[in-house]
C-alpha cells in the first residue's frame, strides 16, 4: 500500500521542496533514534505526508538541524523534527509489520517473514504507545484478509475496511478535530486500496489473487471516476480544517502527487495499445 501519497515536484517552490525533504529526512531519523537502524527501511513517502499533514493542522514546536548522510555524503542536509515524525515513525513500523506479515501470508514470501520478525520489538514498542491505531490496523487487516477470500463478499466491505485502518492512523488524539481527521483518513485509505489495486491488475490477473476491480468486472481505466470521487471526499475534508502552514504543500500532493502513478501507467497502457494497432 505504500508509494502513492507523494508529492510533485515541479509544482513545488524550491521552499516546499526544501521542507518535504527535511520532513522525510525527519521521519528517517525518527525511526532510528526511537526504533533501530533496521527500522529505516522502512522509510516511505506515505508516513512523511502523515507527518506534514498532523504538523501543518497542530502546529507543534518544530527543531532543524544540518547533518551529513551516509547516502549522500558530500552535501550537508536538513532534518525537521517534532512529534509527528515521531508518530509517523510509529506509524511506519506499524504498516510496515503487517505489511511484511501479509505478503508471507499471501505469497509466502520468505524475507517478509524474516524481515517482520525483526521488526517485532519495535511493532510492540509501537502497540504499547498507540493501543488505538493498532488494534484497528490489526483487525482491519484480519477482517479484510477474510473478506478477500469469501467468494460472496463485497467490494464495499473490503474499501470499508481499508479505509477504517487509515482513518486511526490520522487521529493523534482524541480531540475536536478527530471526526474530520478520521473522515480524511478513511477516504485516502479507501483510495488507496483502489489505487494498488489498479496497479497490480495484470500481475492478479496471472496470479489469480484478489482484486477488487477484477471482481467489480472493470478494467483500470474504467476507474478514474470513481477515484476522483474518493479522492474528491479527501480534499474536501482537508479543505475545511484551518490548515496554513505547508497548505499548498499539501494541496500539491491531494490534488496531483497522489494520481503520477496512475496517469504514468494510463499513459503507458494506451501507448502500447496503440503500437500493436
Amino acid at each position: 500500500m505504500f508509494g502513492y501519497i507523494i508529492c510533485n515536484r515541479q509544482g513545488l517552490s524550491e521552499e516546499e521542496r526544501f521542507r518535504y525533504e527535511q520532513t522525510y529526512c525527519g521521519l528517517c531519523h525518527a525511526l532510528k533514534n526511537e526504533f533501530g537502524l533496521m527500522e529505516r527501511f522502512t522509510l516511505n513517502f506515505d508516513m512523511t505526508f502523515l507527518a506534514i499533514f498532523l504538523a501543518a493542522l497542530y502546529e507543534p514546536e518544530e527543531q532543524t538541524k544540518e547533518f551529513r548522510c551516509v547516502l549522500h555524503p558530500t552535501k550537508k542536509k536538513c532534518m525537521l523534527q517534532n512529534r509527528f515524525t515521531e508518530y509517523a515513525a510509529a506509524m511506519t513500523v506499524a504498516l510496515s509489520y503487517y505489511k511484511c506479515l501479509d505478503d508471507w501470508k499471501d505469497e509466502r514470501k520468505y524475507h517478509s517473514r524474516a524481515y517482520a520478525a525483526l521488526l517485532k520489538k519495535s511493532y510492540c514498542k509501537t502497540e504499547s504507545l498507540y493501543p488505538r491505531q493498532c488494534r484497528v490496523l490489526s483487525e482491519s487487516l484480519q477482517r479484510l484478509g477474510e473478506v478477500e477470500k469469501e467468494p460472496e463478499a463485497s467490494v464495499d466491505e473490503a474499501l470499508r475496511l481499508s479505509g477504517r485502518m487509515l482513518s486511526e492512523m490520522f487521529v493523534y488524539k482524541e480531540d475536536f478535530w478527530s471526526s474530520s481527521l478520521r473522515h480524511f483518513g478513511y477516504e485516502l485509505g479507501r483510495f488507496i486500496y483502489l489505487m494498488d489495486a489498479a496497479m497490480d491488475y495484470e500481475q492478479d490477473k496471472k496470479t489469480g489473487n484478489y482484486n477488487p476491480i477484477i471482481k467489480m468486472e472493470r478494467k483500470p481505466e474504467d476507474m478514474r471516476g470513481i477515484l476522483e470521487v474518493i479522492m474528491g471526499s479527501a480534499a474536501e475534508e482537508f479543505e475545511k480544517l484551518p490548515v496554513v502552514k505547508d497548505a499548498n504543500l499539501i494541496r500539491n500532493i491531494l490534488y496531483g502527487g497522489v494520481w503520477q502513478k496512475y496517469n504514468a501507467a494510463m499513459a503507458s497502457s494506451a501507448s502500447g495499445k496503440k503500437d500493436t494497432q
